[in-house]
């Protein structure tokens, strides 16, 4: 069995090196044009891969486009896959794969289906997998073909978490190889009665509220860190934007949001039940190094 593969972040490339090292056959590679890099987080090229490869590459802004049902009718594949797309791809196309269309979603399905997954996981304390599943109608629904856990450790950020994942969908794609390639995935359903659902999250959900608890605070920074835009907060009404931190132990010292000291290693600010240290930030979408922000101020 011959596969096609579509992708546009990093568990896309991962999933075709995952291919290309097991010796699954690639009738072709669709993957989001560069000049939309700036507008997905995570972004990642699936040319240059595909091409070192001998494998035809074709781009594209949106999947419905017609040229990509064209270079799918003219580059004919047994199975779709589309790992680490946003967009969803219409049945028309999926319809062209005789053995069906395979996703992927970060979760352990079907707890956790839908947008923003990785951060919602960090945010929530939830459990992260890889999960390999037919598409279907019904987003995050269809029969699952293979599924891990992944750890999620306690200080993870959402860069690590994802660069983790990718570990381990190379693996599962590596282990499932020789099924793909005699053309007998394995496909269990999922218990719909057991399914949860995660919304979708725009940049302004990064928005500190510092009356929270620390752990709360921390959860934030940690799931809307990088690749995506961040959590932020305000001072003298320029925008930060916390790319680290770490929790403090000790009592309650001051308002929350309130400024507690500043030097090399820091800035300590409080909240509602104690104290977190932010290590690393940019000021108005630019860098900016400690300590900068004086004790006294305020955050909001």
């Amino acid at each position: 069995m011959n596969i096609v593969l579509m992708g546009s972040v990093s568990s896309s490339g991962h999933a075709l090196n995952a291919f290309i090292n097991s010796g699954v056959e690639l009738a072709g590679v669709l993957g989001v044009d560069e000049s939309q890099s700036a507008r997905i987080g995570d972004y990642h090229s699936l040319r240059g891969l595909a091409v070192d490869a001998g494998i035809d590459f074709h781009p594209f802004v949106r999947v419905d486009e017609p040229a990509v049902e064209a270079f799918l009718r003219s580059h004919p594949a047994d199975q779709m896959w589309v790992i680490g797309l946003s967009q969803l791809v219409p049945s028309r196309l999926t319809a062209l794969a005789s053995a069906g269309a395979v996703g992927f979603h970060p979760t352990m399905l079907p707890e956790g289906r839908g947008r923003a997954p990785v951060a919602w996981t960090i945010l929530l304390g939830a459990r992260a997998a890889v999960s390999l599943f037919f598409l279907t109608d019904e987003p995050d629904a269809g029969d699952i073909i293979a599924q891990r856990e992944v750890p999620v450790l306690p200080d993870d950020y959402s860069e690590d978490l994802i660069a983790r994942t990718n570990d381990v969908l190379e693996q599962v794609i590596a282990d499932l190889a020789p099924s793909i390639k005699a053309g007998r995935v394995p496909r269990t359903p999922q218990d719909h009665s057991r399914a949860t659902y995660y919304s979708k999250r725009t940049p302004a959900d990064g928005r500190i509220d510092w009356s929270q608890p620390v752990d709360t605070v921390y959860r934030l920074i940690r799931a809307a860190g990088r690749p995506y835009p961040g959590a932020f907060t305000h001072w003298n009404g320029r925008k930060l934007t916390i790319c680290r931190a770490r929790p403090l132990p000790g009592p309650i010292d001051g308002r929350p949001g309130r400024v507690l000291s500043s030097d090399a290693a820091g800035v300590i600010v409080s909240t509602a039940d104690g104290r977190i240290q932010l290590t690393e930030w940019t000021l108005d979408d630019a860098p900016s190094a400690p300590p900068g922000i004086p004790a006294g101020d305020a955050l909001s």
